[in-house]
């Protein structure tokens, strides 16, 4: 019988069951081509154009060299109002691009009422509903300032956070922490009860004074070292942080058993952090933030610094244009639910900050460092590596900081650039988990990033810089 001999172009899937079969077969990478409007391709002309091109590749390079050499360190627990930008008395910050009450979501609605109680403005749901409505209320999002709104971002004056710095430029980033045995409840899920508040309270007064002079005794912990040996760990450090845990406990755990407390407060700390499950997912988040904060204003760079969602709105920013908002609708997650009870008719659209750990080059960028979070989306472990090159094609670099075995320790890819996702048609692809509408997490999974967001930014992009380019 004569041997075939064949040429399969596009899907991979089909060239793998060949050379299983033992079939003589040759790959070419292909697919559909990008079809763009007629404005697209004149934009794309236009940002590719000589002058402002190598002036965006100089800004790109710059830009991404925040995050590559980004040093972020565990530095000090303080006050939201003592360290979150523009967080004062009657202000609450939540996740997402801006957005009125009237039209938030549920459980951002919920969460400014629970905000209103746990800082005493209001005695009862009604009287916070009629605060809210009185204007005197401040209403901020999350990536408008030096904070990450994870959940439904809930965070006000009182909530304690996790100061990181990255401390090549000093800048600080500030995120929530874990809520131990209420995960997720007041500031992720932006639920309030007597037992809620005094939990928050605990952690304030009673865990956090003794992390804070663990700092203070032994010095600020670094977490790139963290996140590195992790991600060749199996950590993808969005929705898995397995290995991050194990590895920050045995930094941290060390340091407070030699420390001059008694064995009840040590235990108590202790408990707090080892049974508490994605410990780090914060600091990770704070690492990220601080770095695409040094980032904000490079002239001319095309690289994003923000992607996060409402639950109705969905928003990126560029560095290059500052903290301009550019939104679609957000989109819905594919995943597993953690019941066969649940259906997308119980999903809320994508809700939550912390995609902007994927403007780092980690979650949905570094799906090869963690198949087994792809598995959640009956993938396999050469399609979580065939993401990550997927997503080579759209960033502007590659991380040395992150090597990773399953892609026989290549770099992961960093720096995601609105030139070449429209280039390409391929949207970044981002890891989180999916809410139920009515508050709780019913699964894991991932979305993309809508087009339309990178599409205004481009024209917004040719509006602000097109007058430095040579005519088209």
């Amino acid at each position: 019988m004569k041997k075939w001999r064949v040429i399969n172009i596009g899907i991979p899937l089909f060239f793998e069951a060949l050379q299983y079969q033992d079939c003589e077969a040759v790959q070419i990478d292909w697919r559909t081509p990008v079809r763009r409007s007629g404005r697209l391709e004149e934009l794309l002309e236009r940002i590719n154009a000589k002058g402002i091109r190598e002036k965006a590749d100089m800004a790109n390079e710059e830009a991404v060299n925040c995050i590559i050499g980004s040093d972020p360190a565990w530095i000090d627990i303080l006050p939201a109002g003592d360290v979150v930008e523009g967080l004062s008395d009657y202000t609450i910050v939540h996740s997402g691009p801006p957005i009125s009450y009237e039209d938030m979501v549920m459980l951002h609605q919920r969460g400014l009422v629970s905000a209103c109680l746990f800082e005493g403005w209001a005695k009862n749901e009604e009287e916070a509903v009629k605060l809210i409505r009185s204007g005197k209320l401040k209403i901020m999002s999350a990536l408008d300032t030096n904070t990450v709104g994870a959940g439904t971002g809930i965070i006000t004056k009182s909530v304690a956070m996790i100061v990181i710095e990255d401390r090549r430029t000093g800048i600080r980033a500030a995120t929530f922490p874990a809520e131990g045995p209420y995960q997720g409840g007041f500031c992720g899920w932006g639920l309030y009860s007597p037992e809620i508040a005094e939990n928050l309270r605990f952690m304030r007064e009673e865990l956090f004074p003794v992390l804070r002079k663990m700092l203070q005794e032994y010095g600020p912990i670094p977490i790139k070292p963290i996140l590195a040996e992790s991600m060749q760990m199996g950590d993808e450090n969005h929705t898995r942080q397995t290995a991050a845990d194990l590895l920050f406990e045995h930094q941290v755990l060390p340091k407070l058993i030699k420390m001059d407390i008694s064995k009840e407060k040590l235990l108590q700390v202790i408990n707090y952090i080892v049974d508490t499950p994605r410990f780090f997912h914060c600091f990770g988040q704070g690492a990220s933030r601080s770095a695409m904060l040094s980032a904000v204003g490079c002239k001319y760079s095309t690289m994003v610094t923000a992607v996060c969602g409402n639950g109705v709105t969905f928003g990126i920013k560029v560095a290059g244009l500052g903290n301009e908002w550019f939104t679609a609708q957000a989109p819905m997650m594919k995943g597993r639910y953690t019941s066969s009870k649940y259906t997308i008719k119980d999903q809320l659209p994508w809700i939550g900050d912390s995609c902007v750990v994927e403007c780092a080059g980690m979650g949905g960028i570094a799906a090869a460092a963690s198949p087994i979070v792809c598995s959640l989306r009956g993938l396999k472990a050469k399609d979580a590596v065939n993401l990550t090159r997927e997503m080579e094609k759209i960033c502007i670099s590659h991380n040395p900081n992150f090597p990773i075995p399953n892609m026989d320790f290549d770099f992961l890819p960093v720096g995601i650039d609105i030139r070449k996702v429209i280039e390409t048609g391929t949207a970044p692809e981002i890891h989180g988990g999916m809410f139920n509408y009515e508050g709780g997490l019913i699964g894991a999974g991932s979305a993309r990033v809508p087009m339309e967001c990178f599409e205004k930014a481009m024209e917004t992009y040719v509006k602000r810089y097109g007058g430095d380019c040579e005519p088209i």
